[in-house]
């Protein structure tokens, strides 16, 4: 592994500073008004696939931009807590590891990457994805990838990453089998 001698973690700080401050505006909103921003920024499949259309208040950001837009909104607290955490913890390392450019790069394409998995297994599904977790699964995925034996803490428990990662990834396809809480985007987590 080879490390920068630059570690600050300043792109890590500045997407998880977006994350923040897009949901603070979204705090001002109504209910009614984040609902419309959600629709407005948030992936929707059936749209970014071509076969469908917003009401023109909708349709206000280009359906290929919201491949970006959907990964700095958040459904609520625990939602942009949980990858704000998960972000920071393992986004420095990654950052650290591969320097900002490259890091940034891996965070932008296992976002996208996640939200076309999820929209090509999902092509009629009319509901916004949102959220940073495909981004966040990528740098994941490459924290493993660097440290498989690195200990971690996994809720409060701790394990080696592998084990986390099993752990993960059996959760995750319980919970595509099962349908279990069908509004997180579980395949755009995979896809990242």
């Amino acid at each position: 592994m080879i490390w920068r001698t630059d570690t600050r973690p300043i792109a890590t700080i500045v997407l998880v500073g977006l994350c923040v401050l897009v949901f603070l505006y979204q705090l001002t909103l109504s209910g009614l008004e984040n609902g419309r921003f959600i629709y407005q920024t948030g992936l929707i499949p059936i749209r970014l696939l071509g076969d469908a259309n917003l009401p023109p208040a909708l349709d206000t950001i280009p359906a290929w931009a919201t491949t970006v837009t959907s990964m700095f909104v958040h459904s609520g607290v625990v939602h942009i807590i949980v990858n704000m955490i998960v972000l920071v913890s393992f986004g420095t390392l990654v950052e650290a590891m591969l320097g900002r450019m490259r890091y940034l790069v891996l965070y932008f394409v296992a976002g996208i990457a996640g939200g076309l998995l999820h929209s090509a297994l999902m092509p009629t599904s009319e509901a916004p994805v949102i959220g940073a977790s495909g981004a966040i699964s990528g740098v994941l995925a490459a924290a493993f990838l660097a440290a498989p034996k690195m200990r971690i803490l996994l809720i409060i428990v701790p394990m080696p990453f592998w084990v986390a990662i099993v752990l993960i990834l059996g959760a995750h396809a319980v919970a595509i089998v099962t349908d279990w809480e069908p509004g997180i985007a579980w395949w755009a987590h995979l896809g990242g």
